[in-house]
């Protein structure tokens, strides 16, 4: 029998906040169906998303959604003291999101998932509040320009490639894709996976045509683990906490990156986001993210101005 999850079993499992999981539905990322007045997700479909496939798409019902969906917070936050962040989705995003709600007096926010690339491209035509980017400073300055922006440094992460548990290909470097050929799974354009390895491959002077699965697009970390777990793939691109939920992977580090908010530096003096910055820059907050994901807090909570 396939069994059918609610959107609580199913942010559960994936270990993400609930409204997330209606972002992912509306977005049509993650496919539902709708039983009754209730919104249910197949064995089968939830293992479509963790795979990165894309299944036929389904018509939307504007009923589907219920009150506490993005879709009908979005205006309200954009226009209110709410605040309204576009991100990649990462454990320790949702993590955050999670403090800043539990907080006394917290605001409303809503967390819409998109890619580095196009949440900085809402920020700059101020379709949200907040973006959540894991792309290099040079880089956010040209895909918002004009703009006196502040970078809130979040964490520093590394990025590599999930491989077979033993790493049976020895895979080590990048030339090792073609040369070996690897089936690899890529991510999509404008996310920060994607944009790593295509600098990363002309740096290299490594053709994407030689690349077998280059055209291949994940859409998350978990569904390229999930690939790579499944034996479908040899290896894909993703954070290394990822790894941790599939036991027959490895990590191989490849690079550092950094996880910034960006927003304009005009609403710094703005009191709807003292509790978010109150909290980034805590001693409390550094060792609880540090011992939740691994990652190096070192810089946590450093503002910069570009």
């Amino acid at each position: 029998m396939n069994k059918l999850y609610t959107a609580q079993e199913v942010a559960d499992r994936l270990k993400i906040r609930k409204t997330t999981v209606y972002e992912l539905i509306k977005r049509g990322e993650l496919v539902s169906s709708k039983i009754g007045k209730q919104l249910r997700v197949s064995e089968e479909q939830l293992a479509q998303y963790l795979m990165g496939s894309e299944p036929a798409p389904l018509p939307v019902q504007p009923s589907a959604f219920p009150p506490e969906s993005s879709l009908l917070k979005r205006d309200y936050l954009l226009h209110s003291n709410g605040i309204l962040l576009c991100g990649q989705n990462t454990p320790a995003l949702d993590y955050l999101l999670g403090k800043i709600a539990a907080q006394s007096g917290a605001l409303p926010i809503l967390h819409s998932h998109m890619n580095s690339y196009n949440s900085l491209y809402a920020l700059y035509f101020k379709k949200a509040h907040i973006a959540a980017a894991s792309l290099k400073p040079e880089d956010i300055t040209c895909l918002i320009p004009g703009e006196r922006l502040i970078l809130l440094r979040l964490y520093d992460y590394p990025l590599g490639f999930y491989i077979q548990k033993e790493n049976p290909l020895n895979i080590r470097t990048l030339s090792d894709l073609p040369e070996k050929n690897v089936r690899f799974q890529n991510r999509e354009r404008g996310s920060s996976r994607r944009i790593w390895f295509d600098r990363h491959l002309k740096a290299s002077g490594i053709s994407a045509a030689s690349i077998n699965g280059y055209t291949s697009e994940a859409i998350s970390d978990m569904a390229s683990a999930a690939a790579v777990a499944s034996g479908s793939v040899d290896a894909a691109l993703g954070e290394a906490f990822i790894s941790r939920y599939y036991p027959n992977t490895e990590f191989l580090p490849l690079d550092m990156q950094t996880m910034y908010l960006v927003f304009p530096a005009e609403i710094m003096n703005n009191s709807a986001y003292s509790i978010l910055l109150n909290l980034v820059c805590s001693q409390e907050f550094r060792e609880e993210l540090h011992s939740f994901s691994g990652y190096d807090v070192t810089h946590v909570g450093e503002l910069s101005e570009i």
